[in-house]
């Protein structure tokens, strides 16, 4: 076994370099069983080596419309060639929507290279909606991902992120699913909790007069379940000037959907 691994250690310092992937790219990018092969056998320098042709677009690793697949073979890999990967996703700068559209088919909440990796990788990213909107409506792994990247979002781009929840908030009002209300209000509730009580997530009247004006239509199961907002929702500080709405409970939004929204299914 370790004259095998010597010999692969050395085809591999003989041939795979940047034009393996520049000669071969249908056979080599976004192939898990080369990119295993390469990562179960470099070290640190021949890592940082990969990185370095990868950023000076000398190497294509990954493709787009492979990715997830790819990204579900290596949940079995080594630690190490988890992390190879994950360095190499980031050098080749792939699209976050591709990387987080994984999650979809993992039910496994103790793949920790995986959400480990996926943190440090969407730190790095700046929260557009279409990505806002495909974290939060994950449900699941909350303690894993949803919640330290929410914060994280949240205490660097502060309004900016507000804002987009702001617009789900309407959207899901507007477009009368209350599945998606619920799931959006228990979402600020788990950030709620997970921050301490001077946070500026409790400052931002316009969310709170958002979820206010939606309160009735959230279901009395999910309202039991959030305790911080109902707290919020008896502050008058979060009052408009108009009349504020009731909080009587009123008929079930329906599941109808609009034809144009921010909360369109396709882009989940």
């Amino acid at each position: 076994d370790c004259e095998e691994q010597e010999n692969t250690k050395q085809w591999y310092q003989r041939r795979v370099r940047a034009d393996l992937y520049q000669k071969f790219p249908s056979v080599t990018t976004g192939n898990s069983n080369i990119l295993h092969l390469i990562v179960s056998c470099i070290d640190s320098q021949q890592l940082h080596s990969i990185i370095c042709n990868v950023m000076s677009k000398k190497m294509k690793i990954f493709n787009v419309r492979s990715i997830g697949s790819l990204l579900k073979s290596t949940l079995e890999w080594e630690t190490f060639e988890q992390y190879c990967v994950w360095q190499l996703l980031s050098a080749e700068s792939v699209p976050s929507e591709s990387v987080i559209d994984v999650l979809k088919d993992i039910k496994d909440t103790h793949h920790f290279e995986l959400f480990s990796s996926m943190l440090i990788f969407l730190k790095s990213v700046k929260p557009t909606e279409k990505v806002v909107k495909k974290i939060i409506f994950l449900q699941n792994f909350e303690e894993q991902l949803v919640i330290p990247i929410c914060v994280w979002w949240i205490d660097k781009y502060s309004e900016g992120v507000i804002r987009i929840i702001e617009s789900f908030i309407s959207a899901a009002v507007s477009t009368m699913d209350d599945r998606r209300l619920n799931i959006l209000v228990q979402f600020v509730e788990m950030i709620c909790k997970a921050v301490d009580q001077n946070h500026m997530l409790y400052e931002q009247t316009t969310l709170w007069r958002q979820i206010k004006s939606s309160y009735g239509f959230i279901s009395a199961s999910v309202k039991e379940e959030c305790p911080v907002i109902q707290r919020m929702m008896k502050e008058n500080k979060f009052e408009s000037d108009s009349e504020a709405d009731s909080d009587e409970e009123r008929p079930q939004l329906s599941k109808r959907k609009r034809d144009v929204s921010v909360l369109d299914s396709d882009d989940e």
